[in-house]
């Protein structure tokens, strides 16, 4: 619904939308799993040197 007075602005160019709804969001996807990979990394090699009683069968 457009108010009195006010006028839609100019609608994005095909490279716009590819660029904010296609690549940004597959960028930020892709560098959010870097740094979860990284940070779960760490914790696997602190869990892989200690024997766990649930998972581990002396």
């Amino acid at each position: 619904m457009i108010e009195d007075g006010s006028f839609a602005g100019e609608g994005l160019t095909v490279f716009q939308t590819f660029t904010y709804f296609i690549v940004a969001p597959t960028v930020l996807f892709l560098v959010i799993s870097f740094f979860a990979y990284i940070t779960a990394k760490e914790t696997r090699k602190k869990s892989k040197k200690s024997i766990n009683p649930l998972t581990h069968i002396e």
